[in-house]
């Protein structure tokens, strides 16, 4: 530890470990104070590195989930009204359902909180360290369409497999075009075998029909997500109007 500081300082930035670099003073502060033998000072400084470099990976994967707004599990109110299950919420926080491959459908009416328990879920799963896709239905459709003109349509598609767990926000608010249902179907399939996939959307599964007119489709992508699926209805009155009135919980507002 007698090194010079400076000298140490190069070598950590050298070598990449920015997290040491960062700490090392208080570190051996804390060494000298408590008399703390080399092993343990080693440990306190792989320690903070290791911190580091988690942190890190956590801000990577949410800034590359995409989501529209700030969500937390510890934000769900859990009135009556909005018939949230508090041990259903507690079950997917231990995310065993993407280790399962099971779909989370979200079903209500617009302004109860489905995209913010969406958003919630998803969040939660960056912060342990595995990966989110958020897309609205509109935006996910654009970026088909986008990607098959641009010719990068199939890695698009590996980039969707890829995502431990893709958010599907607002399905259902307008009727598909054949090749949107077409393009919704091929995501669908991409992430059958083992990848989980959240839907929020106002149209009870039966309804589906409304917007995806091909039966034979319809059926294949009601397939695909119900079944292994955990739904869960939200209930109660739109917040949109309180939001904007700063009269709402946050964990009310959104879809």
């Amino acid at each position: 530890m007698s090194q010079p500081l400076n000298l140490t300082d190069q070598y950590l930035t050298e070598l990449s470990l920015k997290g040491i670099r960062e700490t090392l003073g208080l570190r051996i502060k804390e060494a000298l104070d408590t008399d703390l033998d080399y092993e343990g000072f080693m440990n306190l400084i792989l320690f903070d590195e290791i911190q580091h470099r988690k942190n890190l990976r956590r801000q990577r994967l949410l800034k590359a989930a995409g989501f529209r707004s700030q969500a937390s599990l510890e934000g769900i109110n859990y009135s009556k009204v909005r018939n949230f299950d508090k041990r259903t919420i507690q079950e997917l926080a231990t995310m065993r359902f993407i280790d399962d491959g099971i779909n989370v459908l979200i079903f209500g009416a617009t302004g109860v909180g489905k995209t913010y328990l969406a958003t919630a879920i998803g969040n939660h799963v960056c912060r342990n360290n595995r990966s989110v896709l958020f897309l609205k239905m509109n935006l996910l459709l654009e970026k088909i369409a986008l990607a098959r003109a641009e010719g990068t349509y199939l890695n698009f598609l590996k980039r969707i497999h890829s995502a431990d767990l893709l958010i599907v926000d607002d399905f259902g608010i307008k009727a598909l075009t054949e090749q949107q249902f077409q393009d919704y179907y091929d995501v669908l399939d991409e992430r059958e075998n083992g990848k989980s996939t959240i839907v929020t959307t106002q149209l009870p599964s039966e309804n589906w029909n409304e917007v995806i007119q091909d039966p034979l489709v319809c059926e294949a992508i009601s397939d695909r997500l119900t079944a292994r699926a955990l739904k869960i209805l939200v209930k109660g009155p739109s917040k949109r109007g309180d939001a904007a009135k700063g009269l709402t919980d946050q964990s009310e507002h959104e879809n």
